[in-house]
Formats: C-alpha cells, sequence, structure tokens
C-alpha cells in the first residue's frame, strides 16, 4: 500500500498530466528539431530524474523501456520518474547524442543519483537510449540499454547507504 505522500505525489502528478496532456502536440518536426528538444530536456531539464519532458514530442502511448521496467504512456512514465529519484542528489550527464536514421536519435549518459526509498540507496550507471519517431513525428519508443545488468540494478536499488545530505 501506498504511503500518504507517495499517494499525494501520484495524485498531484495525474492532474499535471491532464493539464499537460491537453498541450498541442508538435507534429512532423524535423528529426534535428527532435534531437535538440530532447538534447535541452536532458542537459536543462535532466528529466531522467526530474520528469522535466517537453511533453509536445512524444505519443500519449509512448512506450518507455530500460532492463527493468516497460511502461507505456508518458504519464506513467513521469509517474514513476517523480516516486524514485531525489532531483537534488541525482544528475544526469549528456554524454553524445545524434541523429541515426530519418526517424531515430541516439543518445549516450551517465546517470547518477539516490532513491526516494527510506534507506536512501545509490545508484548509477552509464548507457544509451533509443528514440524512434512515428510518421507524425512524435515519440513512440524510448528503449534504454545500460552497462550493468537488471540484476546488479535491482541490488543497487535495496543496498543501504545512508544517502547524502541535501
Amino acid at each position: 500500500m501506498l504511503s500518504g505522500l507517495a499517494a499525494l505525489a501520484i495524485c498531484i502528478s495525474c492532474a499535471k498530466g491532464a493539464t499537460a496532456a491537453t498541450d498541442e502536440k508538435r507534429t512532423n518536426l524535423s528529426i534535428e528539431e527532435i534531437k535538440d528538444i530532447i538534447e535541452r530536456d536532458m542537459l536543462v531539464g535532466q528529466y531522467f530524474v526530474t520528469g522535466d519532458l517537453t511533453r509536445q514530442i512524444y505519443n500519449d502511448n509512448c512506450r518507455f523501456k530500460d532492463p527493468t521496467n516497460d511502461t507505456t504512456g508518458v504519464d506513467k512514465y513521469l509517474q514513476a520518474v517523480a516516486l524514485l529519484f531525489d532531483p537534488k542528489l541525482s544528475t544526469l550527464e549528456l554524454k553524445s547524442i545524434r541523429v541515426t536514421s530519418p526517424k531515430t536519435v541516439e543518445t549516450t549518459w551517465d546517470l547518477q543519483g539516490y532513491l526516494k526509498f527510506p534507506w536512501k540507496p545509490k545508484v548509477g550507471t552509464s548507457g544509451s537510449t533509443t528514440y524512434t519517431m512515428d510518421d507524425d513525428g512524435l515519440i513512440v519508443l524510448h528503449d534504454e540499454k545500460w552497462t550493468i545488468s537488471p540484476f546488479r540494478a535491482l541490488l543497487d536499488s535495496f543496498t543501504p547507504t545512508g544517502g547524502a545530505s541535501s
């Protein structure tokens, strides 16, 4: 069962999602424009740890895959991010970004941070993400690969560290 604070976080996230979902989609952008928006969302928005991404370039039913999770829907992804990382103690470093086809952008990155669990585990990995666009130019797949195994990621998630000072 969710704690009162976690339930409140989901309700707030859903309320924000309902408003944001009505935002007009930015269809038919060039692949270079999509790349630039992803780059800004990663560098400035730190969206892996904050959820601060440009929703208008994502299909509402975008699939977000990583080695331990497979979520469909921008709202569900944002809810998960909001509950997972402490954005004050977590960072995403973009290593590279490039257009790899007329419908794909690939990034490499390093992610380090603390999870919002009571035992404050520190997690981190390097990885890559492939973003795939549909015929309207909206992202329909966010597919992550990590340099650590799913087992290692889960083990790190359950290893207490005591956290860091905010």
